[in-house]
């Protein structure tokens, strides 16, 4: 399929988008959102016009999906103190810990260590940087409140359960936090999540199980690969017939033939590299419609050769390209790392129960771009909230994960040098008043998952009266040049009118 597919597919899409928005006056909240995200967006705005089109489009589809987009947007409102979900009697400026940055509950989910075994960890850490310690805690109660408040999609009366708790899940999720913070602040260490800990949770028992029996069968060569013989290439064009957004197209020969001196530079930051030959590249395809906020973001899937020249022991890798963080210098003093590949390694290898959580997780420079590399596999779920129906949309079901999450939160933040010592001072804050923090916190969370929901509204009806661009106007002379739109999939602009 070529990239042009993607566009249309934004298109279509972004009519049903207009066509289901009130087409009521904007109001103050709508502008104040609109212009948070066109400045924050306008650099791929300018340059990746029909990319940042793809995300709004995405954006647009649920309040999930405008949450996972929006992180400008909630720094914009953790820093104007004028909500409930801004100010805190608990805050602490310092010290800063370490931060995921955007803690939401689908950027949680099983990797696979070294010896095979199965761990619940974060696993996106484009925001990772320093923070407050309220910073994450806050972001991931908000993300559960908010999962209370659509999960059940399938079954109104469900769905009226769980949205009635979404105060008692915001809530169990800072107990979590705050019962790990306890630990740590005594000098224990966290713990592993893994298919052993809590075999009674139906969502995390969901992604341990289907993370093993796609492993088992290497469901991603037969989804994402075509074997001929003794031959295996990647598929090009839709991936998912349920989402015409997500295709794979061709890459530039010469951007492909780069390849493999990124794919060696990147061998040299894993912690066990295997040897070179391993990583002989067979195939590459840029991908398109993946992500909600990194969905502008260069990724490639690579088909490299794995342990023999066997075709059922190929490996799929990603590469994906790395931004500065969002939260970067955000606080006094100003902490922050200089370097964005080493940030992703050492807040990732810092944050994970075992510094292999993904063995295959590291980072390289790629056509002048700094990117990530992981295994693009079947066997490592993420947390989805579209599959928390039946019993794994209960209110003790979410309960249950928010309390785990934010104990992740919790041993993710005292992971660093200082991790007593800041779990100590994040303690002894908390300790004023354990009740009253955590009922802050949820009171917190649901008056911001509430607010998603409602800005969710507005930034579809922000799309319909601005486009999708939001409003923020075309210049030619920011189209990028066309052998890297090609590789951004960009298709060339059209050409000048006749006079």
């Amino acid at each position: 399929m070529h990239a042009r597919a993607i566009v249309l597919a934004c298109a279509v899409a972004a009519i049903a988008c207009v066509a289901g928005c009130d087409g009521g006056p904007e109001d103050a909240r709508e502008g104040e959102l609109t212009a948070v995200l066109a400045q924050a967006d306008e650099p791929i705005i300018r340059t990746r016009r029909a990319l940042a089109a793809g995300k709004y489009v995405r954006m647009a589809g649920s309040a999930v999906d405008f949450l996972r987009g929006s992180l400008p947007l909630y720094r914009h409102d953790a820093r104007a103190g004028t909500s409930l979900a801004s100010v805190s009697r608990f805050a602490l400026e310092v010290p800063l810990v370490p931060s995921i940055g955007d803690p939401h509950v689908e950027n949680f989910g099983a990797l696979r260590a070294s010896d095979g075994s199965l761990g619940l960890e974060p696993n996106d850490f484009d925001a990772a940087d320093r923070a407050p310690y309220l910073w994450d805690l806050r972001r991931l109660a908000a993300s559960m409140a908010l999962t209370a408040l659509v999960a059940n999609d399938d079954d109104p009366a469900a769905r009226a359960r769980t949205a009635s708790a979404a105060r008692a899940v915001a809530r169990a999720t800072v107990v979590g936090y705050r019962a790990e913070i306890e630990r740590a602040a005594s000098g224990v260490a966290g713990s592993r999540v893994t298919p052993a800990t809590l075999p009674s949770n139906a969502i995390l028992a969901d992604v341990f199980s289907r993370s093993e029996r796609d492993q088992a069968i290497r469901r991603e060569l037969t989804d994402l690969t075509e074997l001929s013989g003794a031959s295996r290439r990647l598929k090009r064009g839709a991936i998912d017939p349920t989402d015409l957004q997500n295709v794979f197209v061709d890459l530039p020969a010469t951007a492909q033939a780069r390849l493999p001196d990124a794919v060696e530079r990147w061998r040299g930051t894993l912690l066990a590299p295997p040897p070179a030959e391993q990583f002989t590249v067979l195939d590459a395809v840029r991908e398109l419609g993946s992500g909600v906020s990194s969905w502008p973001r260069v990724r490639v899937v690579l088909l490299v050769r794995g342990a023999t020249d066997d075709p059922g022991d190929d490996l799929l890798l990603e590469l994906k390209e790395l931004a500065d963080s969002g939260i970067a210098g955000l606080y006094p003093p100003g902490v922050h790392h200089d370097d964005v590949g080493a940030r992703i390694v050492e807040t990732s290898r810092s944050a994970w129960a075992r510094r292999d959580a993904e063995p295959l997780w590291g980072v390289t420079t790629w056509l002048g771009l700094r990117c990530q590399i992981r295994a693009e596999s079947q066997g490592q779920k993420n947390i989805r909230v579209s599959r928390m129906v039946g019993d794994r949309g209960t209110p003790e079901a979410l309960s249950e994960l928010g309390g785990v999450l934010g104990g992740i939160v919790a041993r993710v933040q005292t992971s660093g040098a200082l991790g007593t010592e800041d779990a100590r001072a994040i303690y002894a804050r908390i300790a004023e008043d354990p009740e009253a923090f955590a009922d802050e916190q949820a009171d917190a969370a649901v008056a911001y998952a509430e607010t998603t929901v409602a800005d969710h509204l507005r930034f579809r009806h922000a799309l319909a009266d601005h486009g999708l661009s939001l409003g923020v106007p075309y210049d030619a002379a920011d189209a990028p040049r066309s052998d890297f739109a090609a590789v951004l999939g960009i298709p060339p602009p059209p050409p000048p009118l006749a006079p």
